[in-house]
């Protein structure tokens, strides 16, 4: 599935055409193929933002045929998440006409949201959110959707309105509430955690521990009393999940934050990601490099994205085999939630 925890836009360009299909894909774009063999029955099909011109739409991969195509774009509006429910029954999206950084500031304007009937390929557009200058998404269950959207006070200059909205699988709003903060004595309004669950349904768990300067991560079970290291990195524990057989763990860490000096390189070192086996008790696979590496795991196909803006591209990859078996690349780039963008934290 997808991650389930907060989706954070600082709206500095981490995240980062008219309403219809298309079946024909662009001779910019390519997909390079690893096997002839079908994957339709075993892998399904799935939606993902890429460039279309120059603004980030919704494409389709088909399994069965091996393609993409063009699902939706806009030329006066931006995708700037997409994020499929646990259970991948239904996906919403978010667009924007607008984001960026005004002076220090930022900034987002006229977001909409949109939700897909993957069985059916039906859209429908649920409700324009409107402006803020920082929005949060999480699925707190496997059928609420919540946003967060915070904007200034048009009349009072150190407040901040926070807007928090949920919805259910099927579109429909259940919450609606608003709050008011005074920065002078509040603070900022922090942004709302969530309890990541790294837990297998046979038990193991996954542990992060930070000492000194790198962070540990070990693997415990009820069966073992001393939990087992898998490896040490100078990144945070980003995102967890266990193949659907329990024989696989595939975890992700990340940092995007202002200390990565790498930022400013050219190829920067944000994320990494590992396939674990449970059965040989070891790594059998890591990427390491830019990106964030947002993934989800069908059967034994660990698909993913990589790289920032017009590098960035999305594999899938048998965690069986342990061989690659699809490169999705765009023009202008693309991803599982969003065109990523590297982040800037000004100077």
């Amino acid at each position: 599935m997808f991650k389930t925890g907060l989706g954070i836009f600082l709206l500095l360009p981490i995240l980062f055409l008219f309403l219809g299909c298309s079946n024909k894909k662009s001779n910019e774009d390519e997909i390079n193929a690893g096997s002839s063999k079908s994957l339709g029955g075993v892998l399904g099909d799935f939606y993902f933002v890429g460039m279309v011109n120059n603004n980030p739409g919704i494409y389709k991969f088909i399994s069965k045929n091996k393609s993409f195509s063009r699902f939706w774009s806009n030329e006066n509006e931006k995708v700037i998440d997409l994020s499929y429910s646990p259970d991948r029954k239904c996906v919403f999206f978010m667009t924007a006409t607008d984001l960026g950084k005004q002076g220090t500031l930022p900034f987002i304007k006229n977001v909409k949201l949109y939700l897909i009937n993957p069985n059916s390929s039906k859209l429908a557009l649920i409700q324009k959110i409107g402006n803020g200058i920082q929005i949060f998404t999480a699925w707190e269950t496997d059928n609420t959707f919540k946003i967060i959207l915070n904007s200034f006070d048009k009349t009072v200059a150190n407040y901040i309105n926070q807007e928090v909205l949920i919805f259910s699988e099927f579109g429909r709003k259940l919450v609606d509430n608003s709050k008011t903060y005074d920065i002078t004595k509040e603070g900022y309004p922090k942004p709302p955690s969530t309890v990541q669950n790294f837990i297998s349904p046979k038990g193991e768990k996954l542990i992060a521990k930070i000492d000194s300067s790198e962070v540990l991560i070990y693997l415990s079970s009820k069966s073992k009393k001393t939990p087992k290291l898998i490896t040490r990195t100078d990144q945070n524990l980003n995102d967890a999940e266990w193949s659907t057989d329990g024989k696989y763990l595939v975890f992700s860490t990340l940092d995007i934050s202002p200390k990565n000096k790498t930022l400013r390189n050219t190829q920067p070192s944000t994320s990494k990601l590992y396939v674990y086996s449970l059965l040989h008790k070891r790594i059998t696979k890591a990427w390491n490099g830019a990106g964030v590496k947002n993934f989800f795991i069908k059967n034994n196909y660990l698909i993913f994205d990589d790289g920032f803006e017009e590098s960035s591209s999305i594999h899938i990859f048998n965690i069986k085999t342990d061989k690659p078996v699809y490169t999705i690349r765009i023009k202008g780039g693309c991803g599982l939630r969003n065109v990523p963008s590297v982040p800037i934290y000004g100077n």
